[in-house]
């Protein structure tokens, strides 16, 4: 191998190399950007259609059914599901992952768009969101509070407050939310419009006709080019009370004689407080990849000078930040790492004596440095998941170095110079180090293409991985023979103690267990089998989880009332929940949403649009303590149960990528009565099922709602349409939406809408009394055209994948048992009698938790099949390979049997960590049959090639695999639900394969090898 000849001549280029690898990577360290969790691109896309007023019914026909439509000329979707109640629709689009995200997003708005002109005009807000973890996470979340002052002051101050904070260079976008919006009203005397026989639509034609602009063109005077500028579009609320209608007689009236033109606030739709005070709040977004801490700096130095130019009885609360949760989540990872590293220089001195340990450890430095420069360059930031990796590649950092010292040490023990041991020692095992290193890689490469949810999230893991093991491979090869020429002793320095104790072990036990093991293989292989048998009948006791828990002191409170409840109404069970939480002493602060779920504070759970009957309470815990969280939870659930009249629930975040909830089952089918009676028989089903909580089945209450059924042949007795009806009816409960208008007195566009005096608080009694002017002149009572009557209607529809469907759903009481009851929900489901054209589909964790495997699966096959042919190259042997490979089902019992009894379950990431266990424990074996087969070739028999190789090759796999095991030991014990289980997935196997490896390898050699 030229390598380490190559860099022993250019000593003096390799130095300068590292100089600037230590330069660059110390400023990249400090301007990299940091953040709790990975920013994921996810192919999800929401429509959110809101038309108040209208049934779960109307809003289907009129407005869901058109998009969907529109939707199926869109390629590359995967799933659609519409959750449509009255007066909104929300459609979640999900599609490919892989394709172009935003191209995507642009296609679904130019369909929508298309449709635009078809769906009804009076609807308030129709919009295409795009998943960007930038554009819906929030970093900050301030609260404008004050007891005394009203909306628009409170709307004032933070718009003043927003305008410093954009002006930083970090910030995405900010907004200013939980406030109702202003409008200009045209409060209608309905008595008096009826009384002068005008009719709504009169006026509503009449306000766009003396609001429209059309430009008066140009005219030529001589030599002069003029613009004519025509009367143009309405400027000021004066106008507007002085637009003529003529009655007939040249009697003319103005607007303002029947009506009160004024700039007004919408009806409250979203009512927050914090701490049970009234406020509205302005939150932060940042740019992605910014450094969410040095963020946090700045935002903290505008805040405390803005603090002192507000007015007397107004504050600026924190209601949720994420800067100190990244500060520490990234400090404990940088302590775990810290930890490792100590620990590996630790056992690596104390093997290895000082200057030997001294060369190995400056490869973990330079390696991390390196992968910090090529993350930055890949665009990922300084994250849990990045960090974490660091720690899971520490302990394979090393192993390459002392492969390598431990050959050049070993050759100088045989009597070579200190230069010469090092051109041999690294020279032998040059190539058995390269293959060992890309055996590892090649089993994160397939976790670097995982298009997925869970595969976005873990991306950085694997790249972090390849981009260290790939600058120890180059350190190990190129700068440790380098600094071994240098800091080495020309006299091969003498063994430590521990060395010696580990000599003394193996020649003296382990040559005898090894001599027995090549005489009695079959008792070693047997044991092999029995116990790779054992650990698998572990597994349904180890149980499977997807994602767990977030281990965060935040907690999502949902607030879901009957839908036939009012804001007043739903308020009332939110004031409940803050009555509890002011007496739970582990609550830091609490921050409460009625009408719309809070601000997006944590990626993977959206909140609810505006739903009169939702409500939604951000908890800030005082800190993490996973004991009195749990305790503080059950504690909850029990108060929450004390108040029937809502469902109060609420489930601990989780990582990774989002869905539904836990256990999901849908039913699909077109005729809802049917849905309706089917959801009936499974939410039986759920409720007998032991294990779940928090059930819910949305077609289970029936909403009350009013009908107002119009002969239409009596009012054509009177000259008058069902629409001039409806749209009467229509401004005199909800108000309609007229125009945009732009008025010199007001900086922004603002809707025209008209209405009735207490539009928005009429009741049935009142539409009793309501006249409609026919034009004839008469007044015609509402009553003698029209009937009210009451009747129950489905609350909610739900579509999937443009069917109609309903969405059972529920929680569960211990996560990791998710599996198991949904399995038993899909038995009951087999077992039941579908009616024609009706089915079920598995939502939920389940449904993420199979593709997410599932694809795992295929990876770890392609890492398999990746790692064979590398193995087949080097060895040009098919058999070879196989012996090889049976590190890894010796190094699968070690996984579960740690598992087991660390009292973890099977989750996505120790899967993760299994496939990560096959490329590195594959390496030891590779070493241990490269080195017999050099022996074979350099004239030894076979036999004695065998025990000589593993005799030699015992120290420096023993304290590899102790490297590794130790580096990951801080990560392990930290004890958090993500990483704990990959640890000991590693760890387990690590030990196992290790020792089975020294045994079974040489036996199989001897059995397979000619």
């Amino acid at each position: 191998m030229k390598l380490p000849v190559l860099a022993l001549k250019n000593s003096y280029f390799i130095h300068v190399i590292l100089l600037i690898v230590l330069f660059v990577g110390f400023l990249t360290w400090r301007s990299m950007p940091r953040s709790e969790d990975p920013f994921m691109e996810l192919p999800l896309y929401t429509i959110v259609a809101v038309h108040p007023g209208n049934s779960p019914g109307e809003v289907e026909k009129f407005i869901v059914d058109p998009i969907e439509e529109a939707l199926e000329e869109v390629s590359e979707l995967t799933e659609i599901r519409s959750e449509i109640t009255s007066g909104l629709a929300v459609i979640k689009v999900e599609a490919e992952y892989g394709i172009d995200y935003r191209e995507k997003y642009d296609e679904i708005l130019s369909e929508v768009n298309r449709i635009r002109e078809n769906l009804p005009e009076e609807m308030y807000e129709l919009k295409v969101i795009r998943y960007q973890p930038e554009e819906r996470s929030v970093i900050h979340q301030y609260a404008i509070v004050s007891a005394s002052k009203g909306y628009p002051e409170l709307h004032d101050i933070a718009k003043e407050f927003q305008k410093e904070i954009e002006e930083l260079s970090l910030v995405k976008k900010t907004e200013i939310l939980a406030f109702p919006e202003e409008e200009i009203r045209v409060d209608i005397n309905f008595e008096k419009m009826v009384a002068y026989g005008i009719s709504i639509d009169e006026i509503i034609g009449v306000l766009k006709a003396y609001n429209a602009y059309i430009p008066g063109g140009e005219l030529i005077s001589g030599n002069l080019s003029l613009n004519l500028k025509t009367s143009g579009a309405l400027e000021t609320l004066a106008e507007i009370e002085e637009i003529p209608f003529f009655l007939g007689s040249n009697h003319p009236v103005q607007l303002g004689d029947m009506a009160e033109v004024r700039k007004s606030l919408e009806r409250p739709r979203w009512v927050a407080r914090i701490k049970g005070e009234p406020c509205i709040f302005l939150t932060v977004h940042q740019k992605k990849n910014a450094n969410v801490l040095h963020l946090e700096s700045d935002l903290e130095e505008i805040l405390s000078h803005y603090q002192e130019e507000l007015p007397k009885g107004v504050r600026i609360e924190t209601a949720f930040e994420q800067a100190p949760a990244v500060d520490n989540r990234l400090t404990d990872f940088m302590i775990n790492l810290l930890q490792g590293i100590f620990l590996v220089g630790i056992v690596i001195w104390l093997f290895l004596g000082i200057r030997s340990g001294v060369i190995v450890m400056t490869v973990v430095p330079l390696s991390i440095l390196l992968a910090i420069i090529l993350l930055d360059y890949s665009g990922y930031a300084l994250q849990q998941i990045s960090i974490a990796a660091l720690v899971i590649a520490l302990g394979l950092l090393v192993d390459n170095a002392i492969v390598v010292i431990e050959s050049i040490g070993r050759y100088q023990g045989e009597g070579f110079s200190r230069k010469e041991a090092v051109v041999r020692g690294t020279s032998e095992v040059g190539y058995a180090v390269i293959s060992s290193t890309f055996t590892t890689i090649l089993a994160f490469i397939p976790l670097v293409f995982l298009e997925s949810g869970p595969g976005e999230y873990l991306r950085s893991l694997p790249l972090t991985v390849i981009y260290a093991l790939l600058a120890s491979l180059l350190l190990a090869l190129g700068f440790t023979p380098l600094i071994s020429g240098k800091l080495l002793k020309k006299e091969p320095e003498s063994s430590t103690w521990m060395l010696k104790r580990v000599i003394y072990f193996t020649e003296r036990y382990y040559r005898r267990i090894l001599h027995f093991s090549l005489g009695k293989g079959y008792i070693i292989l047997g044991i092999s089998l029995l116990l790779f048998m054992g650990s698998l009948s572990l597994f349904p006791a180890i149980g499977v989880s997807l994602f767990p828990t977030a281990d965060k002191n935040l907690l999502l409170i949902s607030v879901d009332l009957p839908y036939s409840s009012n804001l007043e109404n739903t308020d009332k069970a939110v004031r409940y929940v803050e009555d509890i939480l002011d007496t739970t002493g582990y609550v830091s602060s609490y921050t409460s949403n009625t009408g719309h779920g809070n601000p997006q504070v944590y990626y993977n759970r959206t909140p609810k649009e505006y739903r009169l009957n939702h409500g939604e309470i951000l908890v800030n815990f005082k800190k993490w303590d996973p004991v009195l969280f749990y305790r503080t939870l059950e504690s909850l659930r029990m108060a929450f149960r004390r108040y029937p009249e809502a469902r109060i629930h609420f489930e601990d975040l989780k990582n990774g990528s989002p869905f539904e909830a836990p256990v999901e089952v849908i039913i699909l089918g077109e005729d809802l009565d049917t849905l309706k009676h089917i959801a009936s028989d499974i939410e039986k089903e759920f409720y007998q099922t032991e294990g779940l909580l928090d059930i819910n089945n949305p077609l289970a209450r029936t909403k009350t709602g009013l009908e107002l059924v119009i002969d239409a042949k009596k009012a054509a007795l009177y000259n008058l349409t069902t629409l001039e009806v409806d749209r009467m009816v229509r401004a005199r409960t909800e108000g309609l939406y007229v125009d945009e208008i732009n008025l010199i007195e007001y900086d922004e566009p603002l809707p025209l809408m008209i209405g009735g005096v207490g539009t928005g608080r009429a009741n049935p009694q009142e539409l009793d009394g309501l006249f409609i002017p026919g034009r004839s002149g008469k007044q015609i009572p509402l009553k003698q055209i029209s009937k009210l009557n009451f009747r129950g209607e489905i609350p909610e529809i739900r579509h999937y994948n443009n069917e109609r469907a309903v969405s059972i759903t529920a929680s569960v009481t211990d996560s990791d048992q998710t599996r198991n009851i949904t399995e038993s929900l899909i038995a009951q489901l087999e077992r039941y009698d579908f009616p024609p054209g009706y089915d079920y589909k598995i939502g939920g964790e389940y449904e993420t938790q199979q593709q997410s495997f599932g694809n795992l699966g295929v990876l770890l096959l392609l890492a398999l099949a990746g790692i064979f042919a590398v193995l087949v190259f080097q060895f040009k042997s098919f058999v070879q390979p196989v012996i090889i490979f049976t590190a890894i089902p010796l190094a699968v019992s070690g996984s579960l049997i740690a598992l087991y009894f660390s009292g973890w379950s099977f989750s996505f990431f120790a899967f993760v960590g299994l496939i990560s266990l096959v490329g590195i424990v594959v390496n030891n074996s590779i070493i241990l049959v490269d080195y017999i087969n050099k022996s074979r070739n350099g004239g030894m028999d076979r036999l004695t090639a065998i025990e000589q190789a593993a005799l030699r090759r015992f120290t420096p796999i023993l304290l590899t695999t102790f490297t590794t095991i130790l580096g990951l030991v801080p990560l392990t014990a930290s004890g958090t639900s993500l990483w704990s289980p990959l640890g000991w997935t590693l760890i387990g196997g690590l030990i196992s394969s290790m020792c089975l490896t020294l045994l079974v390898v040489p036996v199989l050699y001897k059995w397979m090898s000619r």
